[in-house]
């Protein structure tokens, strides 16, 4: 009997599976990193979000000059600092020089220890510059 052999190259998948993202090229990573100094000095919108409230559309038209709106927050509670609609700390309100400003406590995704530890280093390092 005759067989037919065929032979077959392996195949290389060429694209990552569904759901995986496609590794960077060398140069196309190194072309990142060498651009982000360049995005350092971009203007970003930034809100301070205190708290909410839902008001009625009747509450909303009686509004005027002199009326208070509750907010859901008790005095204390932290405010949330938000960039293109995402929160990327928490803080406190304080005065400086007559203007209202944010001490940030938490920076979103870091664990309370680390910033603590990373917001003492700062100021052993701006402590050092003033000596």
């Amino acid at each position: 009997m005759n067989e037919i052999t065929q032979e077959t190259e392996p195949q290389v998948q060429t694209e990552p599976p569904a759901g995986m993202a496609k590794p960077l090229e060398p140069t196309l990573a190194a072309s990142i990193l060498s651009a982000a100094p360049l995005l350092m000095d971009v203007k970003l919108p930034m809100r301070v979000r205190m708290g909410r409230s839902k008001l009625s559309l009747r509450a909303i038209t009686q509004l005027g000059s002199g009326s208070v709106v509750e907010l859901d927050c008790p005095v204390n509670h932290p405010v949330e600092v938000v960039v293109n609609d995402r929160v990327i700390a928490e803080g406190e309100i304080v005065i400086v020089g007559g203007n209202y400003g944010v001490r940030i406590t938490q920076i979103a995704g870091i664990p309370q220890a680390e910033t603590q530890l990373d917001t003492q280093q700062e100021l052993r390092k701006l402590s050092d510059k003033l000596k």
